[in-house]
């Protein structure tokens, strides 16, 4: 029974490790990783993702101080947005093994039921 787990534990340690604790900050990442440079408002993020302005930017915000993405300053209402490899080598293969998972919804079930205060069985 704990084996059955296991899956389940590293991705959540690989969560942890990049500090995405939210299904949008996951959306946004797997958004920016999906198109390696976006010259893009967060508005049209947003749409994209099917999330409100303030969340996107929240997670846009979250996600350039963690070192995963780089913007530019703004110019005419957008910026250019890059998803960037982190250093680390414990953070690098993080993202790298939960970008292998990007088309399934195994990330996306692990965040919704931490967000919903459960634990996953």
């Amino acid at each position: 029974m704990a084996q059955d787990n296991q899956p389940d534990l590293q991705v959540e340690g690989w969560l942890k490790t990049l500090g995405i604790e939210s299904l949008s900050h996951w959306d946004v990442l797997v958004f920016l990783y999906r198109h390696q440079s976006s010259l893009v408002s967060a508005e049209h993020i947003a749409l994209f993702v099917g999330y409100a302005t303030a969340a996107v930017v929240a997670a846009l915000d979250s996600l350039e101080s963690s070192g995963l993405v780089k913007r530019s300053r703004v110019s005419q209402g957008v910026r250019l947005y890059q998803l960037t490899a982190p250093a680390d080598p414990a953070r690098r293969d993080a993202l790298e093994r939960l970008m292998t998972l990007a088309d399934s919804h195994t990330v996306r079930l692990l965040l919704a039921r931490k967000t919903a205060g459960q634990r996953p069985t």
